[in-house]
């Protein structure tokens, strides 16, 4: 394996986390300001604001139109872009090498110098509300969010990170303002860069562009959100379209190092592609399914496993009960040796191409940085894999697929009475 390739990281004297991956021969850069909220962060009175306030910052800055902004990335082939988590928000250019400093400027103006005139305020409300109606249009995307608020109820990761109506109406330029710089402020950020560039060269382009004095006093807001209790329900969203969509929760894990190790591992072998048994066992054999998957959520206090199918509602009762069979079979009798051994070689597969990109490495540090405040390499990550043992790999697949704790969320042309037969029972 190749030697080594160490993250630079320091801190400016207003507070920014500088984070750099050098990639020799690489043509293109990652350049990406990580906020370290997100929409877990706000209040009942600032629902949907972390996900406004990004959309406002693509909008007229003090020294470029919105249309400046995107001409200037596009007319080298660049991409720019953003996105809202539940605990951080992230800004991010794409581009050529050479447009480094491009890359630095433009996302230093939208950060730093926005306007957040009325009339794009207006117009952006019309925008996010049209997103809305995307997502209620789209059962495949509106299961998922009805599925976290089933499960987490009032709890903050019960909330649609988008808002509601009401709170996106009711957003002013005083209240927009005031959100932005209540959050956005070099102390509570991170850039991280990758690319074929020195060290110097990204700690010119960061002081240059970066170097804003942090406001007096200003710190992060030290907000952990208390683990919620999830509610182990079931839950039927009635709509007259063709396909029945299923999100099916287990317990999961907070966000640690070696949890999201295995448990990543449990995931691949379970539903993380076309080999995987839910796969084989539920699409190939049964046919009951045309894409069915699973995939873990990680957060600082909590954790989620879910399994995601869409099918036909007359063959919903047996497809989640060919799931459950699954979930139980394997929190008895484990994984197989021959399969954590084909997982591991898929997981390490995947993370080594995805190294091959400078976007990738640019997240992964910064991610990293948010989640751990420390860098694992591409080798301590092989290594941590390979360490994983078939006894600490099936304890925790045990731990998550309790079947007394289940959660079912579906979107579908279903009475209540047909809902009622599938067959998930609730113990806790």
């Amino acid at each position: 394996m190749a030697s080594v390739i160490e993250c630079k990281r320091t801190v400016l004297p207003n507070g920014l986390t500088v984070l750099f991956q050098p990639m020799k021969h690489a043509s293109s850069m990652g350049v990406g300001v990580f906020l370290k909220q997100g929409s877990l962060a706000e209040t009942n009175s600032e629902h949907g604001y972390f996900h406004f306030l990004e959309h406002m910052l693509f909008k007229d800055t003090e020294r470029r139109t919105s249309k400046e902004i995107a001409e200037s990335i596009e007319r080298v082939g660049g991409i720019l872009n953003g996105s809202t988590g539940r605990e951080y928000t992230q800004y991010y250019v794409v581009a050529i090498k050479d447009q480094a400093e491009l890359a630095f400027d433009i996302l230093s103006d939208m950060l730093f110098r926005p306007l957040f005139r009325k009339e794009d305020i207006h117009t952006e409300k019309g925008v996010i509300m049209e997103e809305m109606r995307s997502y209620e249009d789209a059962p495949d995307d509106f299961v998922y969010d009805y599925y976290f608020r089933n499960i987490f109820g009032k709890s903050p990761y019960g909330r649609d990170i988008i808002g509601t109506k009401i709170s996106v109406t009711g957003v002013s330029e005083k209240s927009i303002r005031s959100f932005f710089e209540k959050h956005y402020f070099p102390k509570n950020m991170v850039i991280s860069v990758s690319g074929n560039f020195t060290w110097e060269k990204i700690l010119d382009l960061t002081n240059k562009y970066f170097s804003f004095e942090n406001p007096v006093g200003k710190n992060p807001t030290e907000l952990i959100i208390p683990a919620p209790k999830k509610s182990y329900s079931k839950h039927l969203e009635r709509r007259k379209i063709e396909q029945f969509h299923i999100m099916l929760g287990v317990n999961g894990n907070k966000r640690d190092y070696r949890t999201v190790t295995v448990t990543q591992l449990i995931s691949t072998i379970l539903g993380g592609g076309m080999a995987s048994r839910l796969f084989q066992n539920i699409r190939e054999k049964e046919g009951l399914c045309y894409s069915i998957y699973s995939f873990p959520s990680y957060y600082k206090t909590t954790g989620l496993f879910s399994i995601s199918s869409a099918t036909s509602k007359e063959k919903a009762a047996r497809c989640v009960e060919l799931i459950l069979k699954e979930l139980e079979s394997i929190s008895k009798n484990g994984f197989s040796k021959s399969e954590l051994a084909d997982a591991k070689s898929n997981q390490m597969g995947s993370i080594a191409i995805g190294y091959e990109l400078p976007e990738n490495r640019m997240n992964n540090i910064g991610l990293q940085e948010i989640y751990y405040g420390k860098y694992f390499s591409l080798e301590d990550r092989m290594k941590s894999i390979k360490s994983v043992t078939l006894e600490e790999i099936n304890e925790t697949a045990k731990q998550l697929f309790d079947l007394k704790k289940v959660h079912l969320s579906c979107v579908g042309d279903m009475s209540e009475s047909q809902f009622a037969k599938i067959p998930v029972q609730f113990g806790g």
